[in-house]
């Protein structure tokens, strides 16, 4: 699935994870009750938060993903951030990294 869609403001503090485009997201992987990449079930255990998002049509969308397609977008997230990043050019401490780096090892990249 492309990955087309990220938002530059995310209330909940999870780190914002590039989703496939809205459009191919059924309500079950909007509410978050289904991995929005690879639609597997997801328990409260293994669901990744990828960030609560406003959808076009005003409402909220929570969608979230199981720990391997998590990972796999994290480092997508983090291939489009560093070269961008102040912070990633020169300190390995920009928070967005970190928190790339930690998902990708909890995914098992």
């Amino acid at each position: 699935m492309a990955e087309t869609t990220t938002p530059t403001d995310v209330p909940t503090g999870a780190l914002p994870l590039p989703l496939p485009a809205l459009g191919m997201l059924s309500d079950a992987h909007r509410r978050g009750s289904r991995c929005a990449w690879c639609s597997t079930a997801l328990t409260a255990d293994e669901a990744v938060d990828a960030g609560e998002r406003t959808a076009e049509d005003g409402g909220q969308l929570f969608p979230r993903g199981c720990r391997r397609c998590a990972a796999v977008a994290a480092y997508r997230l983090l291939q489009q951030h560093a070269p961008a990043c102040d912070v990633c050019k020169v300190s390995a401490a920009c928070p967005t990294a970190v928190a790339a780096v930690r998902l990708m090892r909890e995914g098992g990249l």
